[in-house]
């Protein structure tokens, strides 16, 4: 798509040149001599500021899709990293017991997935992949803020109930995210390190 939009600009110098030579053409063969060097010089600037603004459209496109290639390059390669960061704090991050039940409490921001989302630079099936996974990372985030606010009750008849639907809640969302990020990978083709947390 982007080669047959670099097309447009060139097809537009072509016709702007067939039109300029018709129309000096024209007055060439309908002036009288005395008048020939006016018709020159009018056709000869039509002419130069038709070529010069399609250059400038050329290299500007040209410009423009190059920069953009080298953010979007840069996006590509900080949102790898921060999605291998937060699969592995989801995959491998230590957990606590509370009755039973193990609990990953940690906080984890979709900063580059967010500044990716509102790019303009991904296709419009990627950024609502992208909108998801940071929707359920913020979601998780609520539900650790829930969690420790059960552990401050403990006293609570409904205790144990909460307890158990919260974890229910956190793992559900945990495995959704690592599976989010999973096919964000295959789609966008992402190279993701699977090294592990440290214990």
């Amino acid at each position: 798509m982007k080669k047959m939009q670099n097309i447009y600009p060139v097809i537009t110098i072509i016709i702007g040149l067939i039109l300029s030579i018709s129309y000096f053409l024209f007055i060439k063969s309908n002036v009288e001599d005395k008048t020939w060097d006016t018709a020159t010089n009018f056709v000869t600037t039509i002419l130069s500021i038709v070529i010069g603004a399609m250059i400038s459209i050329i290299i500007y496109q040209y410009q423009k899709e190059s920069e953009n290639q080298q953010k979007l390059t840069e996006m590509r390669r900080n949102l790898e990293a921060e999605l291998s960061d937060i699969n592995r704090v989801l995959s491998s991050g230590e957990a606590i017991t509370v009755d039973g039940l193990a609990f990953l409490t940690t906080y984890i921001q979709p900063i580059i997935v967010d500044e990716c989302a509102k790019s303009g630079l991904f296709l419009a099936r990627d950024v609502e992949n992208l909108l998801h996974v940071s929707r359920k990372i913020k979601f998780y985030n609520v539900q650790v803020n829930y969690f420790l606010a059960i552990l401050t009750n403990s006293d609570n008849k409904q205790f144990i109930f909460l307890l158990r639907n919260c974890n229910r809640n956190m793992e559900t969302s945990r495995l959704s995210i690592i599976q989010d990020i999973s096919q964000i990978q295959n789609q966008l083709k992402l190279t993701l390190s699977d090294s592990i947390n440290s214990k």
